[in-house]
């Protein structure tokens, strides 16, 4: 059979895996006094069916390869359609808790209070009982953020230990594309709006309640009970890390997240925040989520598998270092293009969600880019209503080396001495589809360019030559004709 790249999500297996985990799961003095049972109440509380298995196994597995299990939800069937990449932001980065720093790990009393409220919807699929189940769920999520708020403030407060830094897969950047979504390793793109900071008991959530639990077939209830819980899902993961931001700042970052009706999602579904206990972070406090990110990649350093001088430009050279003198003039002149607002980049409202650019070397080398739509929204925090929610003139691009979507909308084949031309006429485009139909016909490939079939496979061939692993056929339905 082929393997197609939009399920292919890959594990890594072999002895160092099987040592690792004989490491985790076999080194310990534990034992499970009863087989867990396979009825609703075991299937909705992984915590409470597994609680025999030492928690810092259980999360320490999932870090190892964190990357996979954050993608078998944010690339997997769950989040497939617009109504299901609704509640989620275009583009945001994901965090890690340290186990020494997470609360159900290390505090046994701890965990036991809060075991019992982090059982998920789905498993009751009555349609007439959808809005009675919700609220139970909802009302007990809230009950254990409310716990978790009040046993985290008598804790030290958060600084930059609090973030766990085990492997590259402990940053992890997720861009949606409308009706799809991908994640890949490092911090890409402009520092984002909004970022996730998963601990153990949130990460097991989303792992189970989107990707363990989700019947691809389950009725309009069970879809619906999981998307509800997956929109609680993101506002814990964003409240987690609003607690490395300046207290007295909080608010303001989270109002900003929920603009309009948000509020009104605030008031009616979600927990308070904490906005007293400090932060052990010191940040500019005129910017202080920013200068989070930007101390965030200046400290990770090596750990970050995605260095990214096209998107961050820091200085006078927007390229990478390593890439030949054609390819770093090429990089220098697309940086242009990126992390600007669509308001003075007006192209960018002709532009599809995910665009490939094929540069093209006088050698025959080429390389392969995405250009990435992040769509921005007033909030994200309901499953219908995104054209009232969307915000187009905060618009803007991210451009990155390598294929970044299972699904690309649409080819632009420039040599490399043509990118700076390119760049200005997407400058100069504007609005005008006049001239941005003058752009496609010199240098797009539609699906009536004679050579279209040798550019797509191509593309394939790319993923092969750089990361063969997670080689597969990409998806051409949702390719465009501009």
């Amino acid at each position: 059979g082929v393997i197609v790249h939009k399920t292919h999500i890959t594990y890594p297996m072999g002895p160092q895996k099987l040592k690792r985990v004989k490491q985790l799961f076999y080194a310990g003095d534990w034992h499970a006094a009863a087989l867990p049972g396979y009825g609703p109440r075991h299937r909705a509380n992984p915590f409470e069916t597994f609680e025999a298995i030492p928690a810092v196994a259980r999360y320490q597995f999932m870090l190892d390869n964190a990357e996979y299990f954050v993608r078998t939800f944010i690339r997997g069937p769950v989040c497939r359609g617009q109504i299901a990449t609704d509640v989620i932001r275009d583009n945001f980065w994901a965090l890690f808790q340290e186990p020494a720093h997470d609360r159900y790990i290390t505090d046994a009393k701890y965990r036991g209070e809060a075991t019992p409220l982090l059982a998920m919807p789905g498993q009751i699929d009555d349609v007439g009982s959808v809005l009675g189940l919700w609220h139970a769920y909802r009302d007990k999520r809230n009950e254990y953020e409310k716990l978790r708020r009040e046993a985290y403030a008598e804790m030290p407060a958060p600084g930059w230990a609090t973030l766990w830094a085990g492997n590259d897969n402990a940053l992890l950047s997720i861009f949606r594309h409308f009706d799809s979504a991908a994640v890949s390793k490092g911090l890409i793109g402009d520092v984002p709006l909004t970022m996730w900071l998963f601990d153990y008991p949130l990460f097991e959530r989303t792992y189970y309640q989107l990707a363990v639990n989700f019947d691809v077939y389950g009725n309009v209830s069970h879809q619906l009970q999981t998307r509800l819980y997956f929109d609680l899902i993101r506002n814990g993961a964003e409240v987690n890390f609003l607690r490395l931001m300046p207290a007295d700042q909080r608010q303001a970052i989270l109002s900003d997240w929920y603009q309009n009706s948000g509020k009104v999602k605030m008031w009616m579904d979600y927990e308070d925040i904490d906005t007293d206990t400090p932060s052990g972070i010191k940040l500019d406090p005129r910017n202080p989520k920013r200068d989070f990110g930007l101390k965030l990649v200046e400290r990770t350093g090596s750990l970050n598998a995605a260095p990214d001088p096209i998107n961050r430009c820091q200085g006078a050279f927007c390229s990478r270092p390593q890439m030949n003198e054609a390819f770093r003039n090429a990089e220098q002149s697309l940086s242009r293009l990126v992390s600007r607002p669509a308001a003075g980049l007006k192209v960018i409202n002709q532009l599809p969600e995910a665009t490939l650019l094929r540069i093209e070397a006088p050698g025959g080398q080429r390389q392969v880019y995405s250009l990435l739509r992040n769509r921005a929204h007033s909030n994200v925090a309901f499953l219908l209503g995104e054209a009232y929610r969307y915000q187009p003139g905060l618009d803007s691009l991210t451009l990155y080396p390598g294929v970044l979507s299972s699904y690309p909308n649409f080819i632009f084949n420039i040599p490399t001495d043509d990118v700076p031309e390119f760049v200005e006429d997407m400058e100069y485009a504007k609005d005008d589809a006049a001239r941005f139909e003058r752009i496609v016909m010199r240098w797009g490939v539609r699906r009536s360019h004679p050579q279209f079939w040798h550019y797509f496979h191509d593309l394939n061939s790319f993923i092969k030559e750089t990361q063969p692993v997670e080689a597969g056929v990409l998806d051409m339905n949702r390719y465009e004709n501009l």
